[in-house]
């Protein structure tokens, strides 16, 4: 199965769950609320980016091996957020082994863009490397976090920091129980790995590994020169 097909599954897959969610978790206001509106938002941007890739399906063919790429760099996101949700290792530790996750996905990221800027002796091509496969991570990361609300909210009612932050919420009437609340902030969370950390991280840093790239293989081209 190519990339791109699996990548609108995973989009697809993410935009039904949305919709499960919302008519599974009522806040007192449901159907209308932030919490609707998060929904609407969610909805429409993933069938937004899938409609896109359907319409320019041609075009990213180009880009079917940094999308395979980045829907493996992805499970790095998956681990991650099966380890915080699993395991539940405490504060501090929890944030370090994040940032450890983030950084390294970042690295590779960055590799993607500087290898494909490199081999191309391309600026463009290292941008669209990094954008593509950072938003081909990010995808298999908002998958990961739609599920764990529909199949793993057991795991975010026993974890001792959600329960913390519930005992500390002051409108709890509004969200009725504990997994209500978990279930759209683990949304918002979803479509921020998807488009924060997916789609925006992977252009800024495929801008600079498509910088990198271009200027290594200059020098190469100089020296071979």
């Amino acid at each position: 199965m190519k990339s791109i097909t699996i990548l609108k599954y995973l989009l697809f897959i993410s935009a039904v769950f949305t919709v499960l969610i919302f008519f599974i978790y009522h806040t007192s206001a449901w159907p209308l609320g932030l919490e609707a509106l998060e929904s609407l938002i969610t909805f429409l941007s993933l069938i937004g980016f899938l409609i896109s890739i359907q319409i320019f399906r041609n075009k990213l063919l180009t880009q079917e091996n940094n999308i395979s790429k980045g829907l493996l760099i992805g499970l790095l996101w998956t681990v991650e957020i099966g380890m915080n949700n699993i395991i539940q290792p405490r504060l501090p530790l929890r944030d370090h082994l994040d940032n450890i996750f983030w950084a390294i996905i970042a690295v590779l990221i960055l590799f993607v863009s500087v290898q494909a800027s490199y081999k191309t002796n391309k600026f463009s091509t290292g941008v669209f490397a990094g954008l593509f496969s950072g938003f081909a991570s990010g995808a298999v990361a908002c998958l990961t976090a739609l599920t764990l609300i529909l199949l793993g909210m057991h795991l975010l009612l026993t974890d001792a920091i959600n329960i913390a932050e519930w005992k500390g919420l002051l409108n709890q009437e509004y969200y009725r129980n504990m997994s209500v609340y978990f279930a759209y902030q683990t949304m918002a969370g979803a479509i921020m790995h998807l488009i924060i950390l997916g789609a925006v991280m992977g252009l800024l840093l495929g801008l600079i590994g498509g910088g990198i790239g271009k200027l290594s293989a200059h020098v190469r081209s100089k020296r071979n020169s």
